[in-house]
């Protein structure tokens, strides 16, 4: 088992982190190969797509610590229990829950609550979340995230929800530390057509996107 430290670098370590939500199960391996191939470095499973726990447990066995797995659309404590059992290294939420907060942190996992108001980020990290995922940020947008970054520059921010290839940079450049990007890194049509190189180079150029503005 990875310490917590580690999980925590490898979480940001490429800047996206690929939400597959839905995936067709006889596909989802060959995606997450698609992605981890592209230089992502963590990979959500939301609980929601099917065989959610069984996808987890598999994608962690097959990449070990080459990209860390996770659960994410996590709710409840127990949702959360059986995805760490499953083997997953963080745990993500589209909304904030003390008790999905303590189960991850009893275990030793990474956990992210999805926040959208101040009042709501300090909550999160008083409960000992180790970052906050600002949600929907297609909504809320990269200036909010500056607005937040003044007064609370020491909380790691996660935006996901609208991070497309033509603002990923911006969000980056506002202090972000990772992006959660599901629909627009994951073209439906290409995993229809079985066409997974394509899925591949646009993985390469978010994570390109993502390091370059990490250095401008």
């Amino acid at each position: 088992m990875l310490p917590k430290v580690v999980l925590l670098q490898k979480l940001v370590e490429s800047g996206v982190i690929a939400v597959i939500r839905r995936i067709p199960e006889d596909k989802v391996e060959r995606v997450a190969d698609s992605l981890v191939e592209g230089g992502v470095t963590a990979l959500e499973v939301t609980i929601d797509s099917p065989g959610a726990f069984a996808v987890i447990r598999k994608l962690s066995a097959r990449f070990g610590d080459r990209a860390i797995i996770g659960a994410g659309t996590v709710v409840d404590s127990e949702s959360a229990r059986l995805a760490i059992d499953s083997g997953a290294s963080f745990i993500f939420s589209p909304s904030l829950h003390q008790d999905v907060i303590r189960t991850a942190l009893r275990y030793g996992k990474v956990v992210v609550p999805g926040v959208m108001t101040p009042t709501e980020m300090i909550q999160a990290i008083e409960w000992g979340a180790d970052m906050v995922k600002i949600f929907p940020a297609s909504g809320l947008g990269v200036q909010y995230i500056k607005d937040i970054k003044g007064p609370f520059p020491y909380i790691p921010v996660i935006p996901t929800g609208g991070v497309k290839l033509d603002n990923v940079s911006s969000f980056i450049q506002a202090g972000v530390s990772a992006v959660g990007i599901g629909g627009n890194l994951l073209d439906p049509k290409a995993i229809q057509d079985h066409n997974f190189m394509a899925i591949t180079e646009i993985a390469k150029r978010y994570v390109t996107a993502v390091r370059e503005a990490r250095v401008n």
